[in-house]
């Protein structure tokens, strides 16, 4: 298992939403990643008690600073980092991408580091990519649909995956997309997309956007994990526990990943179902 796993969202300065608005809506989902350069976002997140994570837009004209700047929001409290590299790496061989991650591990050894890039057409052979199927945690690949179609035929959900997993070499590491949650999408294509990650058995996802998703794009995104949702006494219960839970973290220095492992195995036992075996063997290594 690895920290990124369940239902995440991202966090960037481009959406409509209210930041306040973001934390509340926060409370459904694993955790945020925030995109580094906010200390003021990333610290409302944090005293809401939520898992956060830092990502950062890399350049690879200046890999050390960009390693640097997602090493010290970890040193902050982020639980993991993630690299978002795109088209500026593209042409180049694998020594900006190596520079970065051995800076990155120079100053966090341990943190795990994710990989959110493009994975279309052949892309995942470029040389920085490689370097990241070395290094990563696990892969966050873009699953843009109504970006990548915008003219939205049949099946353009569907044909999205394809695109961007089918045939693509991603080595022992778990795959967990970035879905799309911004531009108008619709609920129906986020319960669509989310089928596809429970059909493909992929072990969690983000929501790109927590700012741009419209309250039912958001409803759906939350809402999918527990299928028609939690009992209202559930909610009840379940914040109880959390807020129990924020006040034995507070007072024995417990971090937030493993905070979030304890919630959703009571989010389970809440609604009388099995704990998957996954997070069974997560609670055990803690136990331990």
């Amino acid at each position: 298992m690895v920290l990124a796993e369940g239902r995440w969202a991202w966090w960037n300065p481009y959406g409509a939403l209210p930041l306040a608005s973001c934390v509340r809506r926060a409370q459904a989902a694993s955790g945020v990643i925030v995109k580094w350069g906010y200390p003021q976002v990333r610290t409302a997140f944090a005293q809401a008690d939520l898992p956060w994570a830092t990502e950062r837009y890399v350049y690879p004209n200046q890999p050390e600073v960009e390693a640097r700047r997602l090493a010290s929001d970890v040193s902050r409290g982020a639980a993991f980092a993630v690299i978002n590299a795109e088209v500026e790496w593209e042409r180049l061989g694998p020594e900006p991408m190596r520079r970065l991650i051995a800076e990155f591990r120079r100053h966090q050894p341990t943190t795990e580091l994710y990989a959110s890039v493009d994975t279309r057409a052949d892309r995942m052979a470029l040389p920085y990519q490689r370097v990241l199927a070395e290094h990563a945690a696990g892969w966050m690949p873009m699953i843009y649909p109504k970006a990548f179609r915008s003219r939205q035929p049949a099946g353009y959900v569907a044909q999205a995956f394809q695109d961007c997993l089918d045939g693509k070499d991603f080595g022992d590491r778990p795959v967990l997309p970035t879905l799309q949650t911004y531009d108008g999408i619709g609920a129906e294509a986020v319960r669509a997309q989310l089928a596809e990650v429970d059909r493909r058995g992929l072990p969690g996802c983000q929501a790109y956007t927590i700012a741009h998703a419209s309250d039912e794009e958001w409803q759906a995104f939350v809402s999918a994990e527990l299928d028609e949702g939690p009992r209202e006494n559930d909610v009840e219960a379940i914040e109880e526990l959390r807020r129990d839970w924020q006040r034995f973290v507070w007072d024995h220095g417990i971090g937030h990943a493993i905070a979030a492992l304890y919630l959703r195995a009571a989010a389970h036992a809440l609604r009388s179902e099995p704990l998957p075996e996954e997070l069974k063997d997560s609670l055990r290594r803690i136990i331990r």
